[in-house]
């Protein structure tokens, strides 16, 4: 995949050309940000009636512009027609304002380009597959839109072939790849045939007024007649332009040109007369399909040479002779057929270059020469090629040319862009579209409203465990005794545990918290069900954690009631806090905090033994709430199988199947593969969203538990979740991911801050985690019977343990019940801040 560069407050726009009865197989994935996408056709009045007569520029005097000025011919074409118009300027140095990107919508909508598709939001990090059949052929239009952006650049992986589609319906499924639609093979050498670029550096004026020109990379395609540019040294595509359906204007003295699409203006300048020549030349070739005849400069520039293999320079007959001759002593001297065929083509193409040199340099269809003032399209053009501008006509601006050494207002800022760090974005209440929002400041405020500690300075944190040294104990025995009752209930050695607890545990639900945050941040139609689709995406993410067969043979210390266990995620977004409310049943609530949602869930897992694997089922329910709508999605828990718990290799697998509601009636039914007796494991999972009359919807998500989930539409096809990394000698580091690695970790942010009950601070838990499992051992049965000691008091007493940062909502099981997060000054942030834990039970 090539990588496409968009500034901020503008967009670029990828073209392709396709030839009838074909498929456009596209590909596209934002880095790091969002940016808007849509896909279009131009329009065939728009083709037709671009279809021009050309100049000869078989030699360098047919460039120079003629003494008189010649009115053009009378050949009109409507603006509206053609994105391939001249802006209408009533100044000359208008050509070098920035157009309004305000809206990139009405400029295209003014254009002659036909709307396919709009897909609206690109999510970061996200691929996103297409195909496109085409019937009729002609030039298409990506659009990557950035112009909502003020800041900040936005980097797009970008791909796209032509297929070819049999049409004979026995066949149809046979398909060939025409040809690789990208540019980045351009610059290896290898891959360039020739005739088939014209590649060097022009000057470009800069987007900002007073900044004159820069050094830019240009390549110009004649087979999908397109100019591409690049930064110099750099493979990053920043803009590119139709030529064949655009308006070129050229001034010989100053060697300048005015590229005009209708939507998008450059104004470029040769490094030498050569140069100049050889794109007038290839312009021209391009605008009238000619056939392309590779020649050579003479004029060295301080810069890259036009590439030689690859330009249609205007050469003279005996140049061409002269090398005519060199190939044909090369063929006698080192007979090959490669030889054979090289010169033979030669000479086919000097046959044609000959046939096509009739026409007279001086003609006045070959030469149009403007005044001072551009005229708009509705005026008359003659639309042969290259439009020569006279002294009079030529811009009267600053050249200055910035070196590429030296930082530029607007080098600084796409430099700057790189390292900048902003909060997730928003959608715009009027404009629907995503804008980027400034981070805000730190506050110290009592208010329950901001996500204390949150901003924060990226934190460093080690994702690294020692690797395990023991093994589980023999379970066979233990099942025996065991057979059918509640593992929860029962103490177990502390080899067979892993080093988090079930709180820690939970936490993992919030792993991937950018899945839900690009549901509910994007402007997504709710009869396609994507935004619920998404959720659920979510909702199943947390069962990758046991996608390591190696995590499946241990589980979690059981937290000491009253226990607590927070996470902050400066790089997420999130802040988490929970606290065991029960300990029989043993109910965990949880309450998390983010710019655009928030999460809430008391769970009560539960783990029996039926024979050879054991059942985990989860009671509670998720609720997820979006803060700008209201909306609110829940879900439960799947049970989960856990087999080949005495003999084999032990894995987790979910059964049955899991429904995601949402408060305006819409719900989301996952259900997982069912395996066979030999077929192992099972991770298939499909996911189907129906509305609130019951009705089915289009859109789908498919994937594995295990891997990722692709949310399926009728034309694409979008990556919108990817289990992240396991450690590395996962296998022995009891399976974790290192999102799990690091949840046992103190970093600066919460050392000193944490309070005395947090998992963190469990000294059985670090020692076992270091590997001392006889002291651990000790010290987890010392815990327990504590526990145990105060569960007495508190009887003999007739009193009743109360949690300190939730409170049941309703009346109900305690382990179904829904539990509310405490806010206000007692909540846990505000104590958080003030350090008070004065009244917190000593666990340890």
């Amino acid at each position: 995949m090539e990588t496409l560069e968009v500034h901020s407050k503008d967009f670029l726009i990828k073209w392709i050309n396709a030839p009838d009865n074909s498929i456009i197989d596209w590909e596209a994935k934002p880095l790091k940000k969002s940016i808007n996408f849509s896909f279009y056709k131009k329009k065939e009045e728009s083709l037709n009636q671009s279809e021009t007569s050309l100049l000869d520029t078989n030699s360098t005097a047919a460039l120079e512009p003629p003494t008189a000025i010649a009115p053009p011919p009378q050949r009109t074409r409507s603006r509206s027609a053609s994105t391939a118009s001249v802006n209408q300027f009533t100044k000359s140095n208008d050509v070098y304002r920035s157009k309004s990107r305000a809206s990139t919508l009405l400029s295209i909508n003014e254009s002659d380009l036909i709307l396919i598709k709009n897909y609206n939001k690109l999510v970061a990090n996200e691929l996103i597959h297409g195909k496109f059949e085409v019937e009729k052929g002609g030039m298409f239009a990506f659009v990557f839109d950035n112009s909502f952006s003020k800041t900040i650049a936005k980097s797009v992986q970008f791909s796209a072939k032509i297929v070819s589609k049999s049409k004979s319906e026995e066949h149809i499924a046979q398909q060939k790849v025409v040809a690789e639609v990208h540019d980045q093979h351009l610059f290896d050498e290898n891959d360039v045939a020739p005739g088939e670029t014209l590649q060097s550096i022009m000057l470009k004026k800069r987007r900002k007024k007073l900044q004159g020109f820069t050094k830019r990379y240009f390549v110009l395609n004649f087979g999908r007649e397109t100019l591409s540019y690049f930064k110099v040294d750099d493979n990053k595509l920043r803009g590119q332009m139709p030529v064949k359906d655009c308006i070129v204007s050229a001034n010989p003295s100053s060697r300048e040109f005015i590229i005009d699409s209708g939507m998008e203006v450059w104004h470029l300048k040769a490094i030498n007369k050569a140069d100049f020549n050889a794109w007038v030349n290839a312009f021209n070739t391009v605008k009238k399909e000619e056939t392309v005849v590779p020649t050579s400069t003479t004029e060295e520039s301080d810069s890259k040479e036009p590439v030689i293999a690859s330009t249609p320079l205007g050469a003279s007959n005996s140049e061409l002779q002269l090398i005519a001759q060199k190939l044909a002593q090369l063929k006698t001297e080192n007979p090959s057929p490669l030889a054979n065929e090289i010169h033979q083509d030669f000479l086919n193409l000097l046959t044609r270059a000959k046939g096509q040199s009739s026409s007279s340099p001086g003609s006045a269809d070959v030469q149009s020469v403007f005044s001072s003032d551009f005229h708009d399209a509705v005026d008359h053009f003659d639309e042969t090629g290259v439009y020569f501008l006279d002294d009079e006509g030529k811009i009267q601006e600053d050249e200055e040319v910035a070196d590429d050494g030296e930082s530029s207002s607007e080098e600084e800022e796409e430099e700057d862009e790189e390292f900048v760090q902003v909060a997730p974005s928003g959608v715009h209440a009027d404009q629907g579209i995503v804008q980027d929002k400034e981070l805000p400041q730190p506050t110290v405020e009592a208010d329950d409203d901001n996500l204390y500690p949150l901003p924060h300075d990226p934190v460093s944190r080690s994702s690294d465990i020692p690797i395990c040294t023991h093994t589980p104990p023999s379970i066979l025995s233990f099942v025996r005794k065991n057979v059918g009752k509640d593992l929860s209930t029962i103490a177990m050695p502390v080899t067979y545990n892993e080093p988090t607890t079930v709180l820690q545990k939970f936490a993992e639900m919030l792993e991937y918290p950018e899945v839900a945050t690009n549901a509910l941040i994007s402007d997504f139609q709710d009869e396609s069900g994507e935004k619920l689709l998404r959720v659920a995406a979510f909702a199943l993410s947390y069962l990758s954690t046991q996608r390591a067969k190696e995590r499946n043979k241990r589980k979690p210390f059981t937290p000491l009631l009253g226990e607590t266990y927070e996470l902050v995620r400066e790089d997420l977004g999130f802040r988490l806090i929970s606290e065991k409310v029960s300990h029989r049943p043993p109910v965990f609530a949880y309450h998390i905090d983010t710019e655009h949602w928030t999460l809430d869930y008391a769970l009560s897992p539960g783990q029996k033994f039926w024979g050879k694997q054991s059942e985990v089922t989860t009671k509670g329910t998720v609720y997820l709430k979006d803060k700008s709508t209201g909306e609110v999605f829940t879900w439960t828990q799947p049970t989960t199988m856990i087999k080949n718990i005495i003999a084999g290799e032990t894995y987790a697998e979910p059964t049955g199947s899991v429904t995601i509601k949402s408060s305006n009636g819409y719900k989301a039914v996952a259900e997982f593969a069912k395996g066979g007796m030999w077929s192992g494991r099972s991770e298939g999972v499909i996911v189907k969203a129906f509305d609130n009359r019951k009705k089915e919807l289009t859109y789908s998500v498919e994937g594995n538990w295990t891997e990722s989930f692709t949310l399926k539409t009728k034309s694409t096809e979008k990556t919108i979740w990817q289990a992240g990394e396991l450690l590395p000698q996962y296998q022995k580091k009891f399976g974790f991911t290192e999102f799990a690695g690091t949840l046992n970790k103190i970093t600066e942010m919460e050392k000193g801050k944490l309070a005395p009950t947090d998992s963190r601070n469990r000294p059985d838990l670090q020692l076992y985690e270091k590997g001392d499992t006889d002291t651990a051992e000790t010290l987890k049965n010392k815990l327990e019977q504590d526990q145990r000691d105060r569960r007495k008091q508190l009887e003999t007493a007739g009193e009743e343990h109360i949690p300190k940062f939730f409170k049941l909502k309703r009346n109900g099981p305690v382990d179904e019940a829904e539990w509310e997060f405490i806010q206000g000054e007692k909540s846990y942030w505000n104590r958080r801040k003030k350090g008070d834990w004065d009244d917190l039970i000593k666990l340890w």
